[in-house]
């Protein structure tokens, strides 16, 4: 008769518990950390939990992708920065920028041009930066108009700043003259008999060198007083 070994008996129970060991620690070893929420979620670590990603909103149990121009929050589905809706079921459309089209500040998408300057009588106005002081404070070429309240930057003339090099380049715009002497570009002229043409803090000067008066931004006065020994024309308003 075969004798047993002494300790085969332990054997086996060290081979089963080892058995259950794995079996039971199995799937815990098995969760991928890098894979562990479902489809189009990530892992938010801040809040312990699976999150839909940044273009998907959560409705019911599953996330599901957001329209154009939309990211998904907790709300649902909600307009991208820059985008807006008309009615609450309307699609998200891009918001208007510096100079353009606006019937309200809502309209305007850019938080630095979030004014919406409706002129007297206008249906429409423009998206531009309110409360300047001078045009320093405002985009390239336009003029800080502190006649109104708010005071605003008022858009430049049509055509002004065009590159130029004869009148005829400017012709059919409200900056109907060419300067071709040192900007060589359309301004507004002949405002010596209505400085108001002049937008914004823009000031008349009438130069004789040029047999014009221009209008000029405020930067360019000299002490004051127009270049090459123009005449400041005040406004009349």
């Amino acid at each position: 008769m075969s004798r047993k070994h002494p300790n085969s008996t332990g054997a086996r129970w060290c081979a089963l518990l080892l058995r259950l060991f794995c079996a039971f620690s199995a799937p815990a070893c098995l969760v991928d950390l890098d894979h562990r929420c479902g489809e189009n979620q990530h892992y938010d670590s801040e809040n312990v939990n699976c999150a839909c990603d940044a273009d998907f909103a959560l409705v019911g149990a599953s996330c599901v992708p957001c329209a154009e121009n939309e990211v998904g929050s907790a709300a649902g589905c909600v307009c991208a920065d820059g985008f807006s809706r008309a009615t609450p079921e309307a699609a998200c459309e891009a918001l208007a920028a510096l100079g353009q089209e606006c019937q309200s500040d809502a309209d305007c998408g850019d938080a630095r041009y979030g004014y919406c300057h409706l002129g007297s009588g206008e249906d429409a106005g423009y998206c531009t930066a309110p409360d300047c002081s001078t045009a320093a404070d405002c985009p390239t070429d336009y003029g800080c108009n502190t006649r109104e309240s708010p005071s605003y930057c008022e858009a430049p003339p049509d055509g002004l700043g065009i590159a130029c090099t004869s009148s005829a380049d400017c012709e059919g715009h409200t900056a109907a003259y060419c300067e071709t002497v040192q900007a060589h570009a359309c301004l507004v002229n002949d405002c010596a008999s209505d400085p108001n043409r002049c937008h914004g803090d823009w000031v008349c000067c009438d130069i004789g060198l040029l047999s014009q008066s221009l209008c000029i931004p405020p930067d360019q006065l000299e002490g004051g007083n127009c270049p090459v020994g123009g005449s400041l024309i005040p406004r009349t308003e």
